[in-house]
Parts: structure tokens; C-alpha cells; sequence
């Protein structure tokens, strides 16, 4: 089919993500995706480019310790957070900083002597990187590595890293023992049920399983525009979303190549399959579920969404 585009503007950008529409025309609602994807690709696929190329300077940069290098890599304003690093600190928040230098200083306080780090996989979206595999460090004194599963998401503007956001499964790669893991067993059962009650448009389980003041993101979402990739905060404002999207998107599901559970954190690696538009996707992802006092507290996706339909 041929699609003839004169004049876009941005009403029809709104209008193709009118969650109104979505409800009321799925057909309408899905030539409107298509036709905003063709109108703004190279836009998107420029961007990305960009982030793949800083997300790649910085990954080469941070193997070879080259703090001099990574700094010009840095926005003045670039934060760091590690939710699953919470096992590192003795009042079980997570590790975040806020500042170049300052998140600088932190990386020089982990005494690190090598470090190797070949993601398994790596995409861009957007102002967005993901890299995940295995990361290996050999620290201060020591003459073996610790290999540790890893995430590492990179958002890039203007050139320059702007925040990381690692995940890590540190608890059993440093053998950190009892203590560290108390909440791991609860975690995995709320997660897990929580993850197919999501992919299986399961409303009413999610409602028994979220605190009410959950947070949602997925900010790979952000390419096609709001309300996708916004912060959503609240059970009643996730839920009302996700009811509205499970009538446009079906047969969702969550391919996991693997996972891991640490303490409050559960992180599914693999892909996220589903029809929309009447196409057929399957798209590397990365869900992290966080779980306090056995409710789901936070969740966060990021997918790839440059891969295509299946043919």
C-alpha cells in the first residue's frame, strides 16, 4: 500500500496517539501509528545513531578506566542510579548520584584494577541504549574476576550521557550470603506472578498485586510520543492506561532467555512478543520489577522497538 503524506502536522501527531481513538477505532488507531512511523523514522533513526555512537564511546571508555575520557562523555548534569546496588549500602537505598563529577568520584571509590564488559546485546531507541551480558571486574589486590549479570541503560541528548541506570545481580556474585538476599524468595513469587498477570492482560490480579502508589515507565516508549514513555504513578492511572491498551495490542507475551532475583529486584532478560495493527511483533526487552513488603512498588520496561514487524 502506498501512503501519500502531505502536510503532517502536529495534530495529526497527537491525533495518532489519542488514547480515544484507540478505544473507539483500533483500525483508525493503528493506520495512524503506521503513517506517524513512516513520517518520522529518519528523525528517529538519526537520534538513535547518535545514542548508539556516545553509548558505545562511553562503554569503551569505561573498560579502559579512562576517567579523563569519560568525563567529556558526561552532561554537567548526569545522574547515575542503581536500584539493585541497595545490597552496597547500609540503609538499603538504592546507589544514586547526581553530577558528573561526583558520579566520577563514586566510579573511582569501587576500586576497580580491569574491567571487561561484551554485552551479549545491545539496541538504541531513541535518547536510549541498553546493553546486557555479562560484566567482568577484577578489583584492587585481588587476582581473580567477579562475572556479574548485568543491564546497563545509557540516555543520551545533545551528544553527551545525560544518566545510567544499572542492574546488577551483585548478591550472588560476591557471595554476599545471609542478610543481603531476605527478601529475594517473596520477590520472585510477587514478581512472576505479577509478570503474567501483566503480559496476560490480567487487571484484576495486577490490582491485588500493585501498592497503590505504584510507579510505571517505559521510557524506550518515548520515540512514539505522549503519552507512551511518560512516568505513570498511581495503581488507578496505570491500570486505566493498561485497560485501554490491552483492546489495541493482543497475545502478549514474555519470551525469557533468562533472570535473575535480587533481594527487592527482578529482572527478566528476552523478548516481549505481541500483535498490534494486525502485525505480529517480537522485540528484545528488558522488564525490571521492583517489590517491597510483597507488592510490586516499581516497574520498568525497556524494548526495542526499531525491530519491525515479523514477516
Amino acid at each position: 500500500m502506498t501512503l501519500h503524506l502531505v502536510q503532517l502536522g502536529k495534530r495529526d501527531v497527537v491525533a495518532a496517539c489519542n488514547p480515544t481513538d484507540l478505544v473507539a477505532s483500533p483500525t483508525r488507531y493503528a493506520m495512524r501509528i503506521r503513517l506517524l512511523l513512516v513520517v518520522f523514522l529518519l528523525p528517529l533513526v538519526a537520534r538513535a545513531q547518535s545514542t548508539e555512537q556516545v553509548s558505545k564511546k562511553y562503554l569503551e571508555m569505561d573498560a579502559a578506566l579512562n576517567y579523563e575520557g569519560l568525563r567529556p562523555l558526561l552532561a554537567d548534569d548526569f545522574s547515575f542510579g542503581d536500584p539493585t546496588g541497595e545490597v552496597f549500602r547500609a540503609d538499603g537505598s538504592a546507589m544514586s548520584v547526581a553530577g558528573a563529577e561526583a558520579f566520577l568520584e563514586l566510579q573511582k571509590s569501587w576500586g576497580l584494577a580491569e574491567v571487561d564488559f561484551d554485552p551479549d546485546v545491545s539496541f538504541a531507541v531513541g535518547e536510549y541504549a541498553l546493553h546486557r551480558g555479562t560484566y567482568r571486574a577484577r578489583f584492587d589486590g585481588a587476582d581473580s574476576w567477579t562475572e556479574i549479570p548485568f543491564v546497563t541503560i545509557h540516555r543520551v541528548s545533545e551528544g553527551k550521557m545525560i544518566e545510567r541506570l544499572d542492574f546488577g545481580e551483585y548478591i550472588q556474585s560476591f557471595g554476599l550470603g545471609d542478610g543481603f538476599d531476605d527478601n529475594t524468595s517473596w520477590t520472585e513469587v510477587i514478581a512472576d506472578q505479577y509478570l503474567a498477570a501483566y503480559t496476560g492482560g490480567d487487571i484484576a490480579t495486577q490490582n491485588v498485586l500493585m501498592a497503590d502508589d505504584v510507579v510505571f515507565q517505559d521510557p524506550t516508549a518515548q520515540v512514539f510520543g505522549p503519552p507512551s514513555g511518560r512516568l505513570f504513578e498511581g495503581k488507578e492511572a496505570l491500570l486505566t492506561r493498561r485497560t485501554q491498551i490491552y483492546q489495541n495490542v493482543t497475545d502478549f507475551s514474555f519470551d525469557a532467555s533468562s533472570r535473575f532475583y535480587a533481594n527487592h529486584h527482578a529482572v527478566y532478560i528476552g523478548h516481549v512478543e505481541y500483535a498490534a495493527g494486525g502485525r505480529w511483533y517480537r522485540q528484545p526487552s528488558v522488564f525490571v520489577i521492583e517489590v517491597r513488603d510483597q507488592l510490586v512498588r516499581r516497574h520498568w520496561d525497556f524494548v526495542d522497538y526499531s525491530v519491525g514487524a515479523v514477516e
